[in-house]
């Protein structure tokens, strides 16, 4: 069991912000808190660790709940002896950082690929499960709706310039207006790891095939859903909401106007309001 971890909320919150670690099979899981409150963890996006959160949007979420970011495995500060990954496996790691931090239950999270991985914890540890917030995600197979052949060709260059990689989370016309884009984003500063991205990007594939993804148990899932993206996302087109949030009998759709794969950057204060008000109902 991890150092602090059955600590009273008022130690914990003492902790804001320190990386601590959790043992689970074969990796050393970095994390962070934030706050006290009900329990709401965080599944970040792919190749990104969990110092590109918002920092805006966690310093809101914070105020009502106990927030938890955390590196994938072999991502940032978390280390990992496996030499293959999955959706599922990273969403059981979700179930074990749980575990060792004594959570039987929370509010769950996740952005882009980290939607796909909080789909897959809901769909196979539904007690676990409080509320789930699917934010500018898809369910996989061959319903996704990819985005242009241009944006894939970002994606998959690994060329590609900071520049073009970060104009993606952005809608053009903000771009337009908006020269610094980079201002928007925290200061990353934990490592990459290129062997790590890689296996990410494998899974991805696979959750893309058909018969994969989530879209097989999507009527499995009867906690409460939210469903938020922005209507000019270029990287995971808004129509993955709108056919994820119809497939979900107990989602709720919303759509940010001129906002994009970036909303929690471009909008922070409306990304987490929405997500408070949700939470909270």
């Amino acid at each position: 069991m991890v150092s602090g971890c059955k600590k009273s909320n008022d130690e914990v919150a003492d902790k804001d912000g320190v990386v601590m670690y959790a043992d689970i099979s074969n990796a050393k899981i970095a994390y962070k808190t934030y706050g006290s409150g009900e329990p709401l963890i965080m599944c970040i996006g792919f190749s990104t660790n969990m110092d590109l959160w918002s920092t805006k949007a966690i310093e809101i979420l914070q105020t009502k709940y106990k927030v938890i970011v955390f590196d994938y495995r072999g991502m940032g500060l978390s280390t990992n002896a496996d030499s293959t990954m999955s959706i599922s496996s990273l969403a059981e790691d979700v179930n074990a950082l749980l575990s060792e931090l004594s959570i039987e239950k929370a509010h769950v999270l996740g952005w882009s690929m980290g939607g796909y991985v909080a789909q897959m914890f809901a769909v196979n540890h539904p007690e676990k499960v409080n509320k789930l917030v699917l934010y500018a995600t898809n369910c996989g197979d061959t319903l996704v709706v990819n985005p242009s052949q241009e944006i894939i060709d970002i994606l998959e260059n690994p060329a590609a310039t900071p520049m073009e990689r970060l104009s993606l989370l952005f809608p053009d016309e903000w771009l337009a207006t908006h020269p610094e884009p980079w201002t928007f984003l925290p200061e990353a500063t934990e490592p990459y790891n290129d062997e790590t991205i890689g296996m990410q990007y494998f899974a991805i594939q696979e959750w893309l095939k058909p018969g994969g993804g989530s879209a097989g148990h999507l009527g499995s899932l009867n906690r409460p859903v939210l469903v938020i993206c922005g209507e000019n996302d270029k990287v995971v087109p808004s129509q993955n909401s709108l056919f994820l949030a119809g497939s979900i009998s107990s989602a709720t759709l919303i759509k940010v106007q001129d906002s994009g794969h970036g909303l929690m950057y471009q909008l922070p204060e409306t990304f987490a309001n929405y997500v408070l008000t949700f939470l909270e109902q």
